[in-house]
């Protein structure tokens, strides 16, 4: 599997969204996403670049969805999404950070917040 460790600063509020995340770099990781990793623990994320649709059927606990533009700027913010959902066309999105829920809350991000995503170094 191909991915990329990066940590996810919220640079509007100052807070830390994601200590560890993981960005999605295969076309198999960013299609199937969570479904090829063990549950979200918090601090923890993952970065599906090109998602502005993601479903959530055959997953087993609730996920925050962090729809970014490509200034990293957030266009949208779904919060505890439960298994069996979809969100469909996020406009103005480009790519989704998947967390776990309530993350999205404790770090104060919401819409129009632009968050920074610092390379962690290689194990």
């Amino acid at each position: 599997m191909t991915y990329r460790d990066v940590h996810v600063h919220n640079v509007s509020r100052d807070t830390e969204v994601a200590v560890t995340c993981k960005i999605a770099q295969g076309l198999r990781e960013r299609v199937l996403g969570l479904h090829l990793l063990p549950r979200l623990q918090p601090g923890e994320g993952l970065l599906l670049p090109g998602a502005t649709t993601i479903d959530t059927t055959f997953m087993g606990y609730p996920i925050d969805l962090v729809f970014l533009d490509r200034s990293r700027r957030v266009t949208r913010v779904v919060p505890d999404l439960v298994p069996w959902r979809m969100v469909v066309r996020t406009f103005g999105g480009r790519d989704c950070l998947e967390l776990p829920a309530g993350a999205a809350a404790a770090s104060g991000t919401v819409a129009g917040d632009v968050l920074a995503f610092e390379d962690l170094p290689s194990p």
